[in-house]
């Protein structure tokens, strides 16, 4: 069964260039949405009496739930219907059934690739800001230089998503990667200017 999964979708995909393009949109999309939701998360809630473990569960769980619902189920459901759309569009044009044939696998098959990589993603990159809360009691680190490098990944991911952008579209490395740290920044304004108004203390 995976080996003919396997088999259509790389059918599906020499019959479908631009929906490599449509997944890698969705990946750095919604992997900039993760990781600004979970440093914002982060930043927003954390104190230093606050279980570590406690803390990353919160982080994950909020970005496992915007991963499957949003990320998955609802790029699948969106995806599904407009390759539906399209299928149909088509049958009623040459007035003839196309099951079984590559445009029905991919009705079936591109929605179900988009929305694991858009899934994976959302979910990936704040996977790994919320691994040193998680290794505290592991590694016996401090709660605050979990802290700060659970920041410090998150602004290391940002960085190499702005990389990776920069090298696909051709614009500039450079460039790519200060515009998307410059998202990062923004966000860390935000998180800690909420914070300040809030009056959450990181030691209390």
């Amino acid at each position: 069964m995976t080996r003919k999964f396997l088999r259509d979708l790389r059918v599906v995909l020499r019959a479908n260039p631009d929906v490599s393009s449509i997944a890698r949109r969705m990946f750095v999309t919604n992997a900039l949405d993760g990781i600004v939701a979970a440093l914002g998360v982060n930043i927003g809630s954390f104190t230093m009496n606050m279980d570590p473990v406690v803390h990353a569960s919160g982080m994950l769980g909020g970005t496992l739930a915007m991963g499957v619902v949003s990320g998955m189920l609802g790029v699948y459901v969106s995806e599904k219907a407009e390759r539906l759309r399209e299928y149909r569009d088509l049958e009623r044009k040459v007035a003839s059934s196309l099951k079984e044939s590559v445009y029905w696998k991919a009705v079936r098959l591109i929605p179900i690739y988009v929305a694991l990589w858009s899934g994976l993603g959302i979910i990936l990159f704040p996977l790994l800001a919320t691994l040193p809360f998680f290794l505290v009691n592991v590694l016996h680190i401090d709660v605050m230089a979990a802290y700060y490098a659970s920041i410090v990944i998150s602004v290391a991911e940002m960085a190499f998503l702005g990389f990776y952008l920069g090298r696909i579209s051709g614009e500039g490395i450079v460039k790519s990667t200060l515009r998307v740290l410059g998202m990062g920044v923004v966000a860390l304004i935000i998180a800690y200017v909420l914070r300040a108004v809030l009056g959450i203390s990181v030691v209390g």
